[in-house]
């Protein structure tokens, strides 16, 4: 067991203490370890257990420091898994190493509880140095308090290894022109196809194309074989993936006003998306209601026509792509990006982050503690560490790093280049609500079974959503 007993901190906080060293607790950390398993937001992570404990100083022959010799304490806090805590304990003693003279507290645990105690500590300005952050709850931080240092003023942080469409969203961390957190990952959506099957029936999906063009598509696999469908796909995925981005597509932004917490999308609009569903149902590009509901939620894998190779292409996110490709591993496959409607001004699909971290302002050291995140996001040994910890990497160079080392497959690294040039806005917070989506979900199921019309649909889900 690696967790000691509770005691007091200097500051009245309750800390669980830590038998072993730092380097002792990487090694053990180590031996569970998974190469290649990619993490998400960190749901394996609500089960760890919390540590504060300082890195070690060592130095390294051949190795200088630029930072001079005052001594110099950063506090780094983030929640994660044992392959997460164990990789980025081994950054933070690289760049001790660098720097004799900084020590980085390690502040680390699960995420229950964390964000109301980071809340808290803003508040009263004993936050950590570095924090990492749920993009979402991000905003509240930002809305509540001028708490975070733009990294933008650093001349010795490099974001030019970011790509600019994908860290101008807010959601990865800029508001208002500053850039107030730096995203760890990149999460983001696309379509997974399977090359062979597209190559035979003559499917190009390398250039541009519409939603409409899935209809003429999808009828060309029907006539290739009928027991075989263009679009792999359940309720879940055709609302996350088709009604959000064809929706916001064709009204121009999100479903409902960020600010005001009102539709922005009309009930004619609706009815176009419903209308939309319903041709994916009726021509046969996506299998039937009945057969996608062995297949709910999170399951596409388990489809037994995608194990067989029966589908062309599959609705998926990065962070599922390997499990999709794992499936049915007897096939080539490629990464493209989703439809877009004719003339549309808002992409609808974007590609955001399971986590930023920022720097607090309350930090007394802020040049250094950019330094750090420097080395955490740029330097090539610390991206081979930290490997895909924190999802796929948010940079090209890191995401390069770990294919050469076998952490990220060669399709994912395409998908999260894909998704990184997206400019979508991503969905607002009511319209991803579980409310929402059990709307929306039973709206699509409704129609791909029969049992209603657009029209009732789309009057149904607007009365519905503007109750909320």
């Amino acid at each position: 067991m690696l967790w000691g007993n509770f005691f007091n901190g200097t500051d009245g906080v309750i800390r669980k203490g830590v038998f072993m060293n730092k380097k002792l607790l990487a090694m053990g950390l180590s031996v569970s370890m998974i190469a290649g398993m990619l993490t998400g937001c960190g749901n394996a992570s609500d089960d760890a257990q919390a540590s504060t404990q300082p890195a070690t100083q060592q130095t390294t022959a051949g190795q200088t420091s630029d930072s001079g010799d005052e001594p110099i304490t950063l506090r780094f806090s983030w929640w994660g898994g044992d392959e997460r805590n164990a990789a980025t304990l081994d950054v933070i003693e690289q760049f001790e190493q660098l720097h004799p003279n900084v020590t980085i507290e390690a502040e680390y645990g699960g995420n229950d509880g964390y964000h109301d105690k980071l809340a808290t500590q803003l508040a009263s300005g004993t936050a950590a140095d570095i924090v990492q952050v749920d993009p979402e709850i991000f905003p509240q931080y930002v809305n509540t308090g001028d708490y975070f240092i733009d990294y933008q003023d650093y001349s010795n942080m490099d974001l030019s290894t970011f790509d600019e469409n994908y860290i101008s969203l807010e959601i990865n961390g800029r508001y208002d022109g500053k850039q107030l957190g730096l995203p760890t990952g990149i999460s983001g959506a696309g379509i997974l196809v399977n090359q062979d099957l597209a190559d035979a029936i003559g499917l190009d999906f390398t250039k541009a194309y519409t939603w409409d063009d899935l209809f003429e598509m999808g009828k060309k696999v029907r006539e290739y074989d009928d027991s075989m469908y263009l679009l792999c796909a359940n309720k879940e995925y055709i609302v996350n993936l088709v009604v959000f981005n064809y929706g916001k597509q064709l009204c121009g932004k999100t479903l409902f006003d960020i600010e005001s917490g009102q539709l922005n999308i009309t009930e004619e609009q609706m009815k176009q998306v419903m209308e939309y569903v319903q041709k994916l149902y009726d021509e046969e590009v996506v299998a039937p209601a009945s057969y996608q509901a062995a297949y709910s939620g999170d399951n596409l894998q388990s489809d037994a026509n995608w194990i067989a190779g029966k589908y062309v292409c599959a609705l998926t996110y990065i962070s599922t792509i390997d499990v999709m490709v794992a499936a049915n591993d007897s096939a080539n496959y490629t990464m493209s990006q989703l439809p877009m409607l004719d003339g549309c001004t808002e992409a609808g699909w974007a590609s955001n982050t399971p986590q930023v971290i920022a720097i607090t302002k309350t930090c007394e050291h802020p040049e250094m503690a950019v330094e750090f995140m420097n080395y955490f996001f740029n330097n090539e040994t610390a991206l081979a560490t930290l490997g895909a910890t924190r999802s796929v990497p948010p940079t090209e160079n890191a995401r390069k790093i770990c294919s050469e080392n076998g952490k990220l497959s060669e399709v994912t690294m395409e998908g999260a280049n894909i998704a990184a040039a997206a400019g979508g806005t991503p969905n607002d917070k009511i319209s991803s609500s579980e409310e929402s989506k059990t709307i929306l979900f039973d709206a699509v199921e409704t129609i791909g079974y029969g049992a209603t019309t657009p029209d009732a649909a789309a009057s149904e889900i607007i009365d519905s959503l503007s109750s909320l």
